[in-house]
């Protein structure tokens, strides 16, 4: 297995659009925001430019309702023509696409509340079925002005995970997929059972000995309890989260656990949008997970948990102390307020679940669990979304 990281769109982008360009016979492509910006622009014009024959994109429909970070029905975006301009700019680059043979298909959730609280939030593209990216950045200029990062992945294990999750997303169905490769376990999770993966995380976390690097934008409870339980033991805990967030209620949120656990906070100094954990320097979580609420319950994720040394020493060096020195400590929040948040939070969860999980686990309870005499991949067949 041959892995690269690539930190920032710079270096990601440098690097996918050679790959993108002298691919022969195929690209997949998933991503949650697609945008008519110089980012989709830019990813549009590679894939006319490409040889491959079968190239395929597929679009959360989360991109139908927020562009630039901005709800488009809000009453305060209704008539922000700028805004309405780059709507009409991003279906004009879809039409464009799909005139030239290239398909691109939205996902749809469910029902109307799925729409807004349960999506796919898969970042992945594949390349020849031998070249794989995974990460946390989309195809939308405010994603690439964010820091994020993306690992791109030679290995044929890996890759064919990841065309089978692809098409089983493609036929409008949900597969839940583990993939071993050596140093690398491949998860590509359907919103059906996350919490039995992300159980093994947090079980990973509650038994770490020394140290625990975090870095997330929007972290919350159960990865933030289980946390701020390791640091109240006397595990060191480092957590890098945007000092810029664009959800500031998250910040806050986290400020306020840290100061009742332990939990050492740094402000980044722009808006990050990378995952990455890493677990007594043995064990480094990566993927499209924030290690939220919703990623535990709700939404399609692809996480990986890898054990190279390698990478874990240039993951730690590249990313975390070097976002530790681009950083500020956190500071205090009113223990009233912080409490508002957590319960406000908490609440909402609870409900979220009541509503959707109902459906979820009349769905999950269909499922049976094939694995291969090899051990080395399981598939949870197909549910329709």
């Amino acid at each position: 297995m041959r892995m690269r990281l690539l930190v920032d769109s710079k270096e990601f982008w440098g690097i996918l659009r050679e790959d993108i360009l002298s691919a022969q016979q195929s690209i997949y492509i998933q991503t949650f925001s697609f945008e008519g910006d110089k980012a989709g622009n830019s990813l549009a014009e590679a894939l006319l430019s490409s040889p491959a024959v079968d190239k395929r994109i597929i679009v959360d429909d989360y991109t139908k309702w927020v562009i630039s970070d901005k709800y488009l029905y809000s009453p305060r975006n209704l008539f922000n023509f700028e805004l309405r301009q780059e709507v009409r700019e991003t279906y004009r680059m879809i039409d464009g696409l799909e005139h030239n043979g290239i398909k691109v298909q939205f996902t749809h959730p469910a029902n109307l509340l799925e729409k807004f609280a349960v999506h796919n939030h898969k970042k992945v593209v594949l390349i020849d079925q031998r070249i794989a990216y995974i990460g946390g950045i989309n195809f939308s200029e405010h994603n690439f002005e964010w820091h994020d990062a993306m690992l791109r992945i030679e290995d044929a294990a890996i890759a064919e995970a990841l065309d089978a999750d692809f098409q089983s997303t493609w036929a409008g169905e949900k597969t839940e997929i583990s993939q071993n490769s050596g140093e690398m376990d491949l998860y590509c999770l359907g919103g059906i059972s996350n919490h039995e993966l992300f159980g093994r995380i947090l079980a990973m976390i509650e038994g770490a000995k020394e140290r625990i690097y975090v870095e997330s934008p929007y972290i919350t409870f159960p990865f933030l309890d289980s946390i701020a339980k390791a640091a109240q033991r006397g595990c060191s805990v480092t957590l890098i989260t945007p000092g810029p967030n664009n959800y500031p209620i998250l910040r806050e949120y986290l400020l306020w656990i840290s100061a009742r656990s332990g939990i050492d906070v740094r402000l980044y100094h722009r808006m990050s949008h990378l995952k990455g954990m890493l677990i007594d320097q043995r064990y480094l979580i990566l993927g499209s997970s924030n290690y939220d609420y919703l990623s535990y319950q709700f939404h399609q994720e692809i996480v990986a948990i890898i054990t190279n040394p390698g990478l874990i020493s240039e993951y730690t060096a590249r990313v975390f102390q070097e976002d530790i020195r681009n950083s500020e400590p956190g500071y205090k929040i009113s223990p009233i307020k912080g409490s508002l948040i957590n319960l406000g939070m908490r609440t909402s969860a609870k409900m979220l679940a009541l509503l959707v999980h109902p459906r979820s686990n009349a769905r999950a309870a269909a499922l049976n669990t094939l694995s291969p005499a090899n051990g080395t991949q399981t598939v949870l067949p197909k549910s329709r979304q």
